[in-house]
């Protein structure tokens, strides 16, 4: 993988080329946006946004070529490429990832409140989404009942639901995009800063009150702002399994089972398990028996 770095830093323009290809596909879309991290990282913040700006250039183009809507393809190429800049300067900035990954939260938490302000009943913005999947659950012969039941509750969780897209598609790239950047020094420190992610205490005891009011109340705010707090104790709890992991040298496959788990049918409740590490973290440091052994 360090030579594949090497290779795309050693040319700019490959960098771009790369970025502006992946930008329109959206289940590696989000690798636009950690080669924007990287490049940010490695070559400076202005640097970043004309290699932004060029590759945004060339999604148009791509939309010229395949006939689609080049405004909807320029404001979605554009959010995916400059969102990597805003990463990079983000990781420059803050100096760790865990820092940075604070940031990431606490920008997304803003986001969910605005929304909430904006716009406190979404049902007009999502009728037509509704709609088109009402129709998909009747081609599949879904009872109305079933469908009723699968469809009512999406107008009170769309925002929270956006708002953990959004949370996710820019933790992967910046995960992603530390970790290329890392390759570039002698010795990478990826691992090492990945294994002390947290949110600390300034979110991580609002993101618990918020969990424990969750349990009895449902308004809008905590319903906009759970699944966000949900899974920032998720990455947390994932990091202290790779601490533990690392520092009692567990066998690899104890690692990997994690994630296997992640996959239908036992993710709700391994997302669940992990968050609640994580949560119980920020309360008793988990990782303290590991730094008094090192």
């Amino acid at each position: 993988m360090r030579g594949f770095v090497q290779w795309l830093l050693a040319r700019r323009y490959r960098s771009v080329i790369l970025a502006a290809a992946f930008a329109p596909v959206p289940l590696i879309s989000f690798a636009s946006t950690a080669l924007m991290t990287l490049e940010t990282l490695y070559r400076g913040g202005q640097q970043g946004l004309i290699s932004a700006v060029v590759a945004t250039g060339g999604v148009l183009g791509l939309a010229w070529v395949w006939g689609a809507d080049s405004s909807n393809f320029g404001l979605a190429g554009a959010a995916i490429l400059f969102s990597g800049v805003g990463l990079g300067v983000l990781l420059r900035w803050a100096g760790t990832l865990a820092l940075a990954f604070q940031g990431v939260v606490l920008v997304c938490a803003g986001g969910a409140l605005l929304a909430g302000l904006l716009w406190p009943d979404p049902g007009v913005l999502i009728a037509s989404i509704v709609e088109q999947g009402i129709d998909w659950l009747r081609s599949t012969g879904a009872a109305e009942e079933q469908i009723q039941a699968v469809t009512e509750g999406w107008e009170r969780l769309f925002i929270g639901f956006l708002i953990l897209g959004v949370f996710l598609q820019l933790m992967v790239p910046l995960l992603l995009g530390s970790w290329w950047a890392s390759l570039m020094n002698p010795q990478p420190q990826f691992g090492s800063q990945f294994r002390e992610l947290r949110l600390g205490r300034f979110l991580g005891i609002p993101g618990t009150l918020l969990m424990a009011i969750s349990l009895v109340l449902g308004g809008p705010v905590i319903q906009n702002l759970f699944p966000l707090a949900l899974f920032g104790f998720w990455f947390q709890g994932i990091a202290i399994v790779h601490a533990w992991g690392r520092a009692r040298q567990w066998n690899s496959a104890i690692v990997a089972a994690m994630y296997v788990l992640l996959l239908p049918p036992f993710t709700g409740m391994t997302v669940l398990a992990l968050a609640s590490v994580g949560l119980v973290d920020n309360w008793v440091d988990l990782r303290a028996p590991l730094r008094v052994k090192t």
